[in-house]
Order: C-alpha cells, then structure tokens, then sequence
C-alpha cells in the first residue's frame, strides 16, 4: 500500500428547502479533494435531504429513493468525472420494502454506485419529539462486508458506520474486521454530548480497533421542523493509532484532507 493514501471528508450544511446550495457544497469539496490527490472523499449523513426525524414521516417518505435515482446518478458523476471514491448518505427506496434505509452509499471512480452500510441503529425520538428514525427508517443489517474499490496505487477495502452506529464498539468490530478504513457519516443532534466528545470517541474506537477513520459530518443549524435543529458532530481523519491527522475548522470551512499512513491496519497488541 502507497504511503501517499489521502482521503478528505466533506462537511455540508445545514440543508434548507433548496438543495442546490449543499451540492455547490459538495461539488466544491469533492474538486478540492481530488485536486489534493485524495482517492477517497466522505460526505455527512443523508446528505442533500434536512435532518427531519422528529417529523411526521408520511411528509418526507417522498424524498427516498433508489441507488441509480436522481442523487446515485449525480454522485456516480461527480466521483467519476474526478477520479476517486466517494461515499455519500442517502434514504435508500429497496423494492418491496415500506420504509426506506438510512444508508451510505459508495460511488467507484468509475461511477458505479453501491451500498455500503445502513444504519442498524436507529435512535428513539428526542424529548418532546413525538417521532424518531424508527418512524422514518427501517434497521439495516447489523453489520456490512467492506467494499473493495481500486486505484492507481492498488486496492482500499472500505467499511461505513452510518451516525448513531458509532457509539457502539461491536458496531465498529464488525465494520473494521478486513477493512483499511471505516467510513462515518454523521448528521443530526448530540444535545448530551460535551465538547470533544465526538472526536474523542471516533479516536477512541479507531485506535481500539487499529483501524483508520474519515467522518464527515453536516454542520449548522437547520429550521426546516419550524424549530431549530443543530448538527453536532465534527469532520476529521484520525489514523489508526487514533491520533487525529486533520480536522475541520469553522473559521476556516473547506474540504478536510490529510494523507494516511503506509499501514493503514496496526497488528494488534499481544496479551
């Protein structure tokens, strides 16, 4: 493996009724990505649609849809037109199926488009709220085989945690066993969570499980529930000692792009 791996996660935000503003977004930091060389870039949770969890669902169902519909097209272009591979989120419509995954999806630089994890998890309603994503989603598989795509520098085997799975540690056992990188998206609420919280965690469970790790997470305050509802997380590219190589930072939005070390897996330590 090339020591001059880089990938970038993408932060967006916040969604409003118009989309066009989040994917001049995208489209600016996926340019930025692949002009820096990376071969990987993240983008945050259902990532064009409003965070609307604790809305009546039959008002948003509308918006699912599946893998090749309008945003798989879309995204399948823009990682082809630059060459890498991008992993965005999407309410994915399954034939069959009343309720859609919340899903990540990963573009192959050649513009296929594939799933790569759903969440599994999905958080009750927040208090007051007389819905939750159990409402809107139904659980996806408890966990999701890495997804191989390939570079001019060879092969990157690629897990996703889709937001609330990365509490969980056997969520991240599960994703990183034969990956070299997990990739996190993550948008909504953390109304509990301190400051540093989330890096943090993300550092603890990469460095647990020797496993490097992009998050990608939307930022901002959204209104689109009549109420304000503020995304929490951070972007940043931790290795897999857990240290982090690169974070966003507010004063300065853009793409975060940082290159991986030459062993993206660390051995374990012997008892």
């Amino acid at each position: 493996m090339s020591p001059l791996i880089r990938v970038a996660a993408i932060p967006v935000g916040p969604a409003g009724p118009d989309p066009d503003p989040l994917w001049r977004e995208i489209e600016a930091g996926v340019a930025q990505a692949a002009a820096a060389g990376a071969i990987l870039a993240v983008l945050p949770e259902l990532t064009v649609l409003p965070y609307v969890a604790g809305a009546d669902p039959a008002r948003w169902r509308h918006l699912a849809e599946p893998a090749d519909g309008p945003t798989g097209r879309r995204m399948g272009a823009l990682a082809r037109r630059h060459g890498l591979g991008l992993a965005f989120g999407l309410a994915l419509a399954e034939p069959g199926e009343a309720l859609p995954l919340n899903a990540a999806l990963l573009a192959h630089p050649d513009g296929r488009v594939v799933r790569l994890a759903a969440k599994h998890r999905l958080p009750p309603p927040l208090p007051g709220d007389p819905f939750g994503e159990g409402d809107h989603f139904r659980p996806g598989p408890a966990a999701s085989a890495p997804v191989s795509f390939t570079w001019a520098g060879g092969v990157l085997r690629v897990a996703g945690l889709v937001c609330y799975d990365r509490r969980f540690p056997e969520s991240w056992d599960a994703a990183a066993a034969g990956a070299d990188l997990v990739a996190v998206l993550v948008a909504g609420p953390a109304p509990g969570d301190p400051p540093g919280f989330f890096t943090a965690e993300l550092s603890g469970h990469a460095r647990r499980c020797r496993v490097a790790a992009v998050a990608a997470s939307r930022h901002g305050t959204e209104h689109r529930l009549g109420r304000p509802v503020r995304h929490d997380g951070d972007s940043l590219v931790v290795g897999p000692d857990g240290r982090t190589l690169a974070a966003w930072r507010p004063e300065a939005p853009a793409a975060v792009i940082a290159s991986l070390p030459e062993t993206l897996r660390l051995p374990l330590p012997i008892a």
